[in-house]
């Protein structure tokens, strides 16, 4: 990377005030603290705290560890969890230590858009402002303030690294930078999974380089690496590491609704307010007259595109390129907008935009530019949109604002209720948390999901008879589930009973802290000092940073 540290020089004061940005605007997110999927993938998860069992992410999905196996849509993602691990290390289990780490790699990103777009375009001012506009784009602050969207921020920065080295690799013929690139690909595809897109990116990208066919050539060797990394995730998962979820929709309406997901998405780049996680889209159902009209325009226009295509490569090669870019980086929501039957809406996720909004902002700043005040008005741009990076920060301050925020946007039934009385329960307030409770229960009588929220709600407000009686109404328990009735059954005194759910717990999940324990607490309780120590040595082994000891 010695080629890009000598450039880089060269933009001191850019970099300089990039930096000062990205720090002014995403400051703020420090004091938060962990969110949603956080708790499992860091706060609760042992494989980023202890060394011994580390080699286990490369032998399981993130979320294993807590779900179990899944037979579909495995997320194969070991350097995010590599990522978490020397995060913990550096802070604890400090947020704002994880948080920065995610800021960084955002800064880190928008130089290299700069960078990259500077070599395909030779237009430094070009480059310069579309990484502004990309570092404090609103869109992106669920990738940067979410510890959890790690994999998208890594997969963007080797990816971008790969087509730049790539770049350069054309205009040198050092194949030192060849291989550099290709490892940078092998690392993006460990990181997320739209990283397969690395192939498409850098054919999109040769495209723009004056070096002749044989550029094309060099291409093969990542077709063959992204066909390895398929191979490895069927030998670690097997079927399941290629198979997908299924469609809950017809699949004739899977392009409509990907249509209309790609039109909300780019209003949403122009008009960046209600931002939230669990963004999401009406799915379109059913062919009625609208939709039909609709889908014989868009067809119009595919093959209009596709007749004039000779007079649209004399477009400018920024709209040419923005274009292709943001439309490639935007396939893989085709595939995943409705893997989560739960909302009953198609999911349009504002982390899915990261990379693909590289190519908006490209275009955008080329239009500014083309008016004689263009440099005022990106700049006013970026601080308009940098002041509303900085006002949505408080909705990502804890579970309880991050829930109520996504609630005002879903509908009254969402299932996201039980994620809020959960978050007003571990904050203490028992009287939201009924209220919460109730409205849940006016959609989801006599469900598990209701069960467990009532039985949480009686265990923090110490009436443990009351919590079990909803346990048992549940046929099936989770790990997390015989945990609580072993928290009950310890509450009231029965410690016997209380090992018997713990041991329960503990088959299911040998990593769930907490409940190992649990165990040791209940057999020093019960005068069983043997099995206490061994269960402390086990707790000790999933958090060796941690302090346990028993009380005699």
């Amino acid at each position: 990377m010695f080629f890009l540290c000598y450039n880089l020089t060269m933009n001191k004061f850019f970099l300089l005030v990039l930096t000062c940005i990205c720090l002014v605007i995403y400051a703020g997110y420090l004091h938060n603290g962990f969110v949603f999927d956080d708790k499992v993938l860091v706060e609760a998860n042992p494989l980023i705290k202890s060394g011994q069992l580390l080699p286990n992410v490369f032998k399981s999905g993130i979320y294993d560890y807590w779900t179990g196996a899944q037979p579909y849509d495995r997320m194969y993602r070991p350097l995010q969890m590599l990522s978490y691990y020397l995060d913990y290390n550096l802070w604890g289990l400090k947020p704002a230590g994880f948080r920065f780490s995610n800021i960084l790699l955002h800064l880190l990103n928008s130089i290299l858009v700069f960078y990259l777009l500077n070599l395909i375009f030779n237009h430094r001012l070009l480059a310069a402002s579309s990484s502004i506009l990309f570092l404090v784009h609103p869109v992106h602050i669920s990738s940067v303030a979410y510890i959890s969207a790690r994999g998208d921020l890594l997969s963007a920065f080797f990816i971008l690294a790969c087509c730049v080295l790539f770049l350069k690799f054309l205009e040198s013929k050092n194949y030192l930078l060849y291989f550099f690139s290709i490892f940078a690909a092998a690392f993006a595809l460990l990181s997320r999974e739209n990283a397969l897109l690395v192939i498409i990116f850098l054919i999109l990208i040769s495209s723009f380089s004056s070096k002749g066919a044989a550029r094309f050539k060099y291409l093969y060797a990542f077709f063959v690496l992204s066909a390895a990394y398929l191979v490895v995730r069927c030998i670690i998962f097997g079927p399941s590491g290629l198979a997908a979820h299924m469609n809950y929709i017809n699949a004739a309406l899977l392009p409509i609704n990907f249509l209309n997901i790609i039109c909300n998405y780019i209003l949403l780049l122009f008009w960046p307010v209600n931002l939230r996680m669990f963004h999401s889209a009406a799915l379109i159902g059913q062919l009625n007259p609208l939709v039909m009209f609709l889908s014989i325009l868009g067809i119009i226009l595919i093959l209009a595109v596709i007749l004039k295509w000779k007079k649209i490569k004399q477009l400018p090669a920024v709209f040419i390129f923005g274009s292709a870019w943001f439309l490639l980086g935007i396939i893989p929501v085709y595939f995943y907008f409705n893997a989560y039957p739960a909302l009953e809406r198609a999911l349009m996720a504002e982390s899915w935009l990261y990379l693909p909004s590289i190519g908006f902002c490209v275009i955008f700043a080329y239009l500014c530019l083309l008016n004689k005040k263009g440099k005022l008005i990106i700049c006013v741009c970026a601080a308009i949109l940098g002041g509303l990076v900085v006002g949505n920060r408080v909705y990502w301050r804890n579970d309880v604002t991050f829930y109520e925020r996504a609630l005002r946007f879903l509908p009254p039934d969402s299932i996201i209720l039980r994620n809020l009385a959960t978050a007003y329960i571990d904050s203490g307030d028992l009287k939201k948390a009924y209220t919460a409770i109730k409205k849940l229960e006016k959609y989801y009588a006599d469900t598990p999901v209701v069960n467990v929220a009532w039985g949480q709600y009686y265990l923090a407000c110490g009436q443990a008879k009351e919590a079990i009686g909803y346990y048992q109404l549940i046929l099936s328990r989770s790990f997390f589930s015989n945990y609580s009735m072993s928290l009950c059954y310890a509450k009231l005194g029965d410690f016997n009973k209380a090992i018997e759910f713990s041991q329960l717990s503990y088959s299911q999940n040998h990593f769930f802290k907490e409940n190992v324990m649990q165990l040791a607490v209940l057999y020093n309780k019960t005068g069983q000092a043997e099995q206490a120590k061994r269960y402390l040595l086990l707790v000790k082994q999933l958090d060796p940073k941690g302090e346990y000891y028993l009380l005699k």
